[in-house]
């Protein structure tokens, strides 16, 4: 079985800790601007430490989809740049890990630590349901996707990744549930499926294949929620299934809701 597909946009990031220091970095800028605090003097002061504002633009918007961030028109200079309620606690979790890290090893550290990351979690993927309800994020539909997949067939892998984008230009508003007898055939090994991706130029002008699936994977995977096997596929973490479950009801009445508007 042969597809051509075109990767569709993504977030450009994931949550690792390099990216999660990068976020503490921005809070504390942004509460050190006197007045309005706008696009344009966060990228001043970034330049200031010397840091880099082109890896500041992929992540934030992501944190605005998120809803950790806010951008609210309104000035000559361009955005106010605000952080939310459900920002602010999830810096509040990751300062607090990042000081709990630095207490001495022990039994108790480890503890605290392991409670303090299922929380960090827990709010990351209610950040992530926020994305998944946004229609004006490029993006949100290839996350939800892959999680309704996952809840139809209990995994996924990048090969099924790329199977949803061409079944998806059918305009088949049941097309994962469709998909069914090929995922079986597939992973029984009875059909392959060679997939061909679209190029794009890269910023030089060389022309490069875009995959979106780690970052998609990698969000869920530091949301607690997805678990990596061996074999290449990802399945749920079964303690979050639940939240998984509820989370999925949730959007999806939220995306039925925008349809009737």
């Amino acid at each position: 079985m042969d597809i051509t597909v075109s990767s569709p946009g993504s977030p450009g990031t994931t949550l690792t800790d390099n990216v999660k220091e990068q976020i503490l970095i921005y809070f504390d800028i942004i509460n050190n601007i006197e007045g309005e605090v706008t696009r344009t003097n966060i990228k001043e002061e970034i330049e200031k430490k010397q840091l880099n504002w082109n890896y500041a633009r992929n992540i934030l918007p992501f944190l605005k989809h998120c809803g950790i961030i806010s951008y609210q028109d309104g000035t000559k200079k361009g955005s106010i740049v605000n952080f939310t309620n459900i920002g602010h606690t999830y810096i509040d979790i990751l300062k607090t890990i990042k000081v709990t890290n630095n207490e001495p090893e022990g039994e108790l550290k480890k503890e605290i630590l392991t409670k303090l990351e299922k929380i960090q979690e827990i709010i990351f993927f209610q950040c992530l349901v926020i994305m998944m309800k946004k229609k004006d994020c490029n993006y949100s539909r290839d996350f939800f996707d892959v999680l309704c997949f996952a809840k139809n067939y209990g995994s996924i892998d990048q090969c099924e990744y790329f199977l949803i984008q061409e079944k998806r230009k059918t305009n088949n508003s049941f097309y994962i549930e469709e998909m069914k007898e090929t995922i079986q055939q597939y992973r029984a090994g009875i059909i392959k499926i060679n997939v061909t991706q679209k190029t794009k130029n890269d910023s030089k002008g060389n022309q490069s294949k875009v995959n979106s699936f780690p970052y998609v994977k990698g969000n869920f995977v530091k949301a607690g929620i997805f678990i990596e096997r061996d074999d290449k596929q990802v399945c749920f973490n079964e303690e979050r299934i639940t939240e998984v479950n509820d989370a999925i009801k949730e959007i999806e009445q939220c995306l039925n809701s925008a349809k009737l508007q």
